[in-house]
């Protein structure tokens, strides 16, 4: 790809700070690292043409992206899509209502797209009749991850988690007279945060400390939205590049079983939360955890870094 041009790389970094966004700024400075790609914002202007890579967490965002971009001056683009859900709406419309849409004809301006859900490939290659590819999440395990001796908390459970458990697991674990703690935020409410790498430090820092870490199929704990279908989420691959062993509910969708073949990748728990509790504590007390986490980030940083996926990436664009 050198005779095509530079690199650059489009983020919203500077204005949307959701925790959310960390995973995506984490993607951005991997392929700056590895491809010397420069940092463009809405409304850049760019003296010499070249390659566009956009990371977002929707397609809304993809449009408004390059909406604010001079797009004559990339000779091709390539946009990876966290939240990959098909928008039931669109679905719904037909094809020429579709390209009707000056949103629709800017995505059309895409060489390729990726997304991390197999569920996903039909919908979305029969919504925007471009070529759309499977890539799956990943982290930055070179940089943040890692089996750190010395864990303080028990239990992390971070983002979406089942409300019963993490009351029994909190009354229990965290009143003065437990040896236990239970580390637990609700990511989706913090809207915004003052500095992303100080918090991604912190986070990825909890998360190294934390001997379990908690995950639950999207189905088995659904927000207000709800999701469509089950998925291997950031948090799976976030917790085994953080040495953590993974224990609740496994993702049912296939590509969970295809990722994440070795013994106790997810541990799984009783489906009672009163059961829970009891088996958790069972794990603290008699499961080789030591064993299993360092298995974990092993094979993090064997197969689920984001350089691994930049190279499948790559192998798209070098068609």
């Amino acid at each position: 790809m050198d005779n095509l041009g530079d690199f650059y790389i489009y983020s919203s970094r500077h204005k949307k700070k959701a925790p959310a966004r960390c995973c995506i700024v984490e993607l951005e400075d991997v392929i700056i690292d590895e491809f010397n790609a420069k940092l463009v914002s809405a409304g850049s202007e760019i003296e010499q043409g070249g390659i566009l890579f956009i990371a977002t967490l929707s397609v809304y965002e993809v449009v408004n992206a390059l909406k604010s971009l001079p797009l004559s001056k990339f000779s091709r683009i390539y946009v990876y899509v966290f939240d990959a859900f098909p928008d039931s709406v669109e679905i719904k419309r037909s094809r020429w209502s579709r390209e009707l849409s000056s949103s629709y004809r800017i995505i059309r301006k895409i060489t390729h797209m990726f997304v991390p859900f197999k569920h996903s490939l039909d919908s979305f290659r029969e919504l925007f009749q471009i070529p759309v590819s499977y890539v799956p999440m990943a982290a930055d395990v070179v940089n943040y991850g890692g089996y750190d001796e010395g864990k303080v908390f028990d239990v992390n459970g971070y983002g979406r988690q089942p409300k019963e458990l993490t009351s029994l697991l909190s009354e229990k674990f965290n009143m003065r007279e437990s040896d236990r703690v239970f580390l637990h935020t609700n990511h989706a409410g913090i809207s915004a945060i003052h500095n992303l790498y100080q918090h991604r430090k912190l986070f990825w820092k909890l998360l190294r400390k934390s001997r379990i870490s908690l995950l639950f199929d999207s189905l088995h704990t659904p927000l207000d939205r709800g999701f469509p279908f089950s998925f291997v989420p950031q948090r799976m691959f976030e917790s085994i590049g953080a040495g953590c062993v993974v224990v609740g509910k496994r993702p049912t969708c296939p590509e969970m079983n295809e990722l994440f073949n070795w013994p106790d990748s997810v541990i799984e728990l009783p489906d009672d939360s009163t059961e829970m509790v009891d088996f958790i504590e069972y794990l603290l007390d008699e499961y080789d955890l030591e064993s299993v986490g360092r298995r974990n980030y092993e094979n993090a940083l064997a197969l689920h870094d984001w350089r691994h996926r930049i190279q499948d990436m790559l192998g798209f664009m070098e068609r």
